[in-house]
């Protein structure tokens, strides 16, 4: 199951649980579609909550890989940082991916949720912009239910 919060906007709070099917990944990159269409910068703070969560379904990674490729030019101009918070036990791993080499913007990975919320909040206020690292914290922990 994959949820977006937009109420912070222009942070998106994303949680993923559970592994997704391909209707709903396709969903998540129509999601992402529709951020970027809307032309102005943003940030974004994704939270995996186990290891099913962090793996595509079948024929995904192609997927990812072509709409990467057709979009890759509007993440750069538009996306101020992306934060990642994934289980402990898989953070050493994905760590050790270069996200900021694969999105072409600043990105970090968290074991945990708020150091995560900190940084990219940071991120969104070197840009000029804001968002309540409280209210932000708050509403991560609805969505983590």
């Amino acid at each position: 199951m994959i949820r977006h919060d937009l109420s912070h906007w222009p942070l998106v709070l994303s949680t993923m649980a559970g592994a997704s099917a391909p209707d709903v990944h396709q969903t998540f990159f129509a999601e992402w579609s529709a951020w970027l269409d809307r032309g102005v910068p943003f940030a974004t703070l994704r939270v995996f909550q186990d290891d099913a969560s962090l793996e595509r379904p079948s024929g995904g990674a192609k997927e990812a890989k072509l709409w990467l490729q057709e979009n890759g030019d509007k993440i750069r101009q538009q996306v101020i940082g992306m934060a990642t918070v994934v289980p402990p036990s898989r953070f050493d791993e994905m760590s050790r991916m270069n996200a900021e080499k694969l999105f072409g913007v600043p990105a970090r990975t968290f074991a945990t949720v708020e150091p995560a919320v900190a940084w990219i909040v940071a991120r969104l206020e070197d840009n000029g912009l804001t968002a309540d690292t409280a209210a932000v914290g708050k509403t991560l922990e609805c969505l983590l239910v």
